[in-house]
């Protein structure tokens, strides 16, 4: 419903039809259930956006902020990865064309194309605009889609999402779960306000972290140094710009 086209009718039926069998309906009858959801997009999908609120040059309200006026003690997780190597490992997740040739060549031209439009967009357009693509992504164009540079400016979505909830989020990284998991998890049971489980420390001491190498990688290689170096470059300042907002410099990577 984030995305719904406002010029699209919409079905009418009660609202509680919508919410049967939803957390919601299940809150109702059990008050210290707790609800989760793991929809990595929400901290940054804004597509259709410039539809909505045509009369605007930047989204008036993140999705931190529609989310917060349904459910304002909501508790946030944001699990964040190095942004170098989170675009790389897209560009090849999302690799369903396989008479398309992808490689490290192919990347690293892609990432200077996109770091270019980035920053021409900055020049007539505000940096909270071109973070939030008006377009919506569909499972069609992820398949064809070569680059998503903007998702890894982490600071515009982490920002927005901390204004409109403040203490109730939490921001963590892949890298600091990857090396200390118990820790980790139990920040997040904290932060959640549930108990930490008593065979949590047995579970995660005999669980191997599973590393995931895809055939795609397998058969590319790895990205090329000057590839590293650019998106270095241009995503240092906005790590910069995190750590400073959340005042810890592991958000550096």
């Amino acid at each position: 419903w984030l995305f719904a086209d406002p010029k699209k009718r919409v079905p009418r039926e009660p609202f509680s039809a919508f919410l049967r069998g939803t957390g919601a309906n299940r809150v109702k009858y059990n008050k210290d259930i707790k609800i989760v959801d793991g929809t990595p997009s929400l901290l940054r999908d804004l597509g259709g956006w410039d539809k909505r609120y045509p009369w605007t040059n930047e989204p008036p309200y993140s999705n931190g902020d529609l989310i917060h006026s349904i459910t304002p003690d909501a508790k946030i997780i944001g699990i964040l990865r190095d942004p170098v190597k989170r675009l790389y490992s897209e560009y090849l997740y999302f690799w369903q064309n396989k008479t398309e040739v992808r490689t490290p060549q192919s990347f690293h031209i892609e990432v200077v194309k996109e770091v270019e439009l980035f920053n021409s967009c900055l020049t007539s357009k505000t940096f909270k605009s071109c973070c939030y693509p008006s377009h919506t992504m569909n499972t069609a164009s992820l398949n064809s889609v070569k680059i998503r540079l903007e998702l890894g400016v982490y600071v515009c979505f982490v920002q927005d999402f901390l204004e409109a909830f403040g203490t109730n989020l939490l921001i963590l990284t892949l890298e600091e779960y990857q090396s200390r998991p118990m820790d980790t998890l139990t920040k997040v049971f904290n932060h959640v306000e549930v108990s930490v489980p008593e065979e949590m420390q047995n579970y995660v001491e005999n669980s191997e972290i599973s590393i995931v190498i895809t055939e795609q990688k397998n058969e590319v290689g790895e990205i090329l140094p000057e590839t590293v170096q650019i998106l270095s470059d241009f995503y240092g300042p906005y790590n910069l710009q995190l750590a400073f907002l959340l005042q810890n410099s592991k958000y550096l990577f």
